[in-house]
């Protein structure tokens, strides 16, 4: 442990976690900071909370008898508006009006009166007005003449919502993947002064690392489950037979493993969709090719690793995507990717249809022999169905649901 403490590296991701510490006490420093300080409307504010008073029926008579000295009565609600982005609680009122009033009823809260001023405190099932939302309280009224409300005064507290700022969900996201690329480096970092003496162990733990994350993408969808790892493998010994060889046909591989990286940016709901998808459905799943070369951009260990991520969906004749290369335009490595690929989907179950026999892929791959994929590669493909590699690495990794 005390060798690895001397890593520079987790001197920087300690530090970024004292970083990421101090955003987030400061962020809920001011949190509380906010929701405890007193906020105030007045009637000459726009927007935020506004008070409006309204006679609901009509409702005046005068009565000199009663109230000899200001007959003229009325009945009124008054509604509290909440136009601001949050709740707002523990709030009083202060209304003035033209003239000195009187109060003979009144409902929903305590009324004090002092000339022509009522203060009122809200009972406590009226505390809080929602978001967009409004409440409404209530007095009979006698007066000198008819009551106009001059002014008002709201009083109260806006309590603020962590889930309401953006910032915590990017504080949120950056710890996230502070998390993952720190346990990946203690994981790496233990083993770093084995892994300069053996490169082939290097590459093993490259090829551990990248197939993790190709689990987790395939694990979102049930129904490709162990599909990177079968089409790296086809992809392999596809290229190990058109005459790929060395460090240049394991980089195929691990082209292979991640040319489904860019799903991590497509919705479950779309990933995870029984049913065939919607034409814009399939035009959002479409990019996850872009998506996922942007996310290979700074992967630069492994050369063209991007290729097989981007251009996994080109046909041969140019009608495919995301660019419309055609033939021998479109990367080696992307071409062998592609017919792979496209093997373990006809060979998989999907919710809308069976897996496809060994023959009907077969008929299908010679069909579209240089249409869609390369026609040098159609044959090594074939051969590998006819001679069961295809289906003893289904049966070893995992084709569930075939």
């Amino acid at each position: 442990m005390r060798e690895l403490l001397k890593g520079k590296a987790l001197f920087v991701y300690l530090v970024m976690a004292l970083v990421l510490a101090i955003a987030f006490s400061a962020l809920f420093v001011y949190i509380n900071a906010e929701s405890n300080k007193e906020q105030v409307f007045t009637k000459s504010d726009k927007g935020g909370l506004v008070i409006k008073m309204v006679n609901p029926l009509d409702k005046h008579w005068r009565d000199a008898t009663n109230h000899p000295d200001i007959p003229v009565g009325g009945e009124y609600d008054f509604t509290v508006f909440n136009h601001v982005k949050g709740p707002f609680k523990n709030w009083t009122a202060k209304l003035v009006f033209n003239v000195p009033i009187e109060i003979d009823s009144s409902w929903n809260g305590e009324f004090i009166v002092d000339s022509n001023t009522i203060s009122f405190t809200p009972d406590d099932n009226l505390q809080t007005v929602e978001d967009s939302s409004e409440v409404t309280f209530g007095t009979v009224l006698y007066s000198k003449e008819d009551l106009v409300l001059m002014d008002y005064e709201i009083r109260g507290y806006i309590p603020l919502e962590v889930k309401r700022m953006p910032v915590f969900y990017i504080l949120a996201s950056l710890t996230g993947i502070w998390l993952f690329f720190f346990t990946i480096h203690l994981v790496s970092y233990a083993r770093v002064e084995s892994l300069k003496r053996q490169r082939e162990r290097d590459r093993l733990i490259i090829k551990q690392a990248i197939t993790t994350f190709t689990n987790f993408i395939d694990a979102r969808d049930p129904y490709t489950k162990g599909h990177s790892v079968r089409v790296a493998i086809y992809s392999k010994e596809v290229a190990a037979r058109y005459g790929i060889e060395g460090d240049e046909l394991n980089d195929l591989y691990y082209a292979a493993l991640l040319h489904d990286a860019g799903k991590i940016g497509i919705p479950d709901a779309i990933l995870r969709k029984p049913d065939k998808l919607t034409e814009e459905e399939y035009e959002t799943i479409k990019t996850h090719t872009t998506i996922g070369d942007e996310i290979l951009t700074k992967f630069t260990a492994i050369p063209n690793i991007r290729d097989g991520a981007h251009y996994h969906h080109e046909r041969f004749d140019g009608k495919g995507f995301p660019e419309g290369l055609r033939e021998r335009t479109i990367p080696l490595n992307a071409r062998i990717i592609a017919i792979a690929d496209s093997f373990d989907t006809m060979s998989s179950h999907r919710s809308y249809r069976e897996p496809y026999d060994n023959e009907k892929i077969i008929n299908e791959l010679e069909s579209n022999s240089g249409t869609q994929f390369d026609p040098e590669l159609v044959p090594l493909m074939v051969d590998l169905i006819r001679e069961g590699f295809t289906d003893k690495i289904r049966s070893e990794y995992g084709a569930e649901n075939s």
